[in-house]
């Protein structure tokens, strides 16, 4: 007994005075046994009480009816009351905070996709053969007015160029209008390293790269400016990657193209580029010297 009690009062405070434990351990052999359990279950009774009074408040400001107690036949004791709860009046007094967001992402310029991922563009004339060419109300479309008035606009842009579909690896030659040169229009060709994602939309570009006169350029357009008179596919290709940043760093011959190339005769599906083993070979040379001017 003296042991626990001592570990106790160190657990609780280690400035405790000897004569202070002998006083309380004299108290503690005074007071019966029987009488201490008493006291312990009373306690907890009374603490038992109080919880169930807390509860039954609680319950009370959200209770509808209650049914009175009744006596059973055979033992003739009393059921306890049974409490029915309104759950559409107790959600209304304590609505949700938590709002579940939607999986799905809906852009009016996109198809619908999952939130997350990039969204596919939407492009309405391609969508289905209009009488046309194009829905004659955003209500047919299904779209709102800002859009149908944007891809409207785009459509009918493509049709006067007569511009054909390319993608990236795709040899392109453009004729922009340039107030500044005598013949008023430069025509530049290159291959195309890069579009970006929404070309459904007025801000659509793709990029050219080209290497002229031993000097790489890579020239920026908008698809759909007014300033781009005529857009050639002369040869339809792509490549396994999105984009071919990589040019940059490959030699010049991987990104160069002869201004007098004659165009290919077009076809629906684009040819995929296969580099030789001629090709692979230069780009490993050119690394390799590359390696050995750094390590100089």
């Amino acid at each position: 007994m003296a042991s626990r009690l001592a570990n106790r009062l160190k657990s609780l405070s280690p400035y405790v005075d000897e004569k202070v434990f002998r006083s309380l351990q004299k108290r503690l052999e005074n007071i019966p046994l029987s009488e201490r359990r008493s006291q312990k279950i009373q306690a907890s009774k009374e603490s038992r009480t109080v919880k169930i009074q807390e509860l039954k408040k609680t319950l009370q400001d959200h209770t509808v009816e209650t049914l009175p107690e009744q006596k059973t036949e055979n033992t003739g004791l009393a059921k306890k009351t049974k409490i029915k709860v309104n759950f559409d009046q107790w959600y209304k007094k304590n609505p949700a905070e938590l709002s579940v967001k939607p999986i799905y992402k809906t852009l009016p310029n996109a198809k619908v996709a999952l939130d997350g991922t990039t969204p596919e563009p939407r492009f309405i004339w391609k969508e289905k053969d209009w009488p046309n060419g194009f829905p004659d109300s955003p209500e047919e479309a299904k779209t709102d007015v800002m859009t149908y008035l944007e891809q409207r606009d785009c459509y009918h842009r493509l049709k006067k160029l007569d511009a054909k579909d390319f993608s990236v690896g795709s040899i392109v030659a453009v004729t922009r209008a340039d107030p500044y040169i005598a013949k008023g229009k430069v025509r530049f060709i290159g291959i195309c390293i890069a579009k970006n994602h929404w070309q459904n939309t007025l801000g659509a570009t793709f990029t050219l790269r080209n290497v002229v006169d031993g000097e790489p350029m890579e020239v920026n357009f908008q698809l759909y400016s007014p300033l781009i008179q005529k857009i050639e596919v002369l040869k339809h290709m792509r490549r396994h990657r999105k984009a071919l940043w990589y040019l940059r760093d490959y030699p010049p011959s991987m990104s160069t193209v002869n201004e007098k190339m004659k165009p290919v005769p077009y076809t629906e599906e684009p040819e995929l580029y296969v580099p030789t083993r001629e090709e692979k070979r230069k780009v490993k040379a050119w690394f390799d010297g590359l390696w050995k001017a750094k390590r100089r």
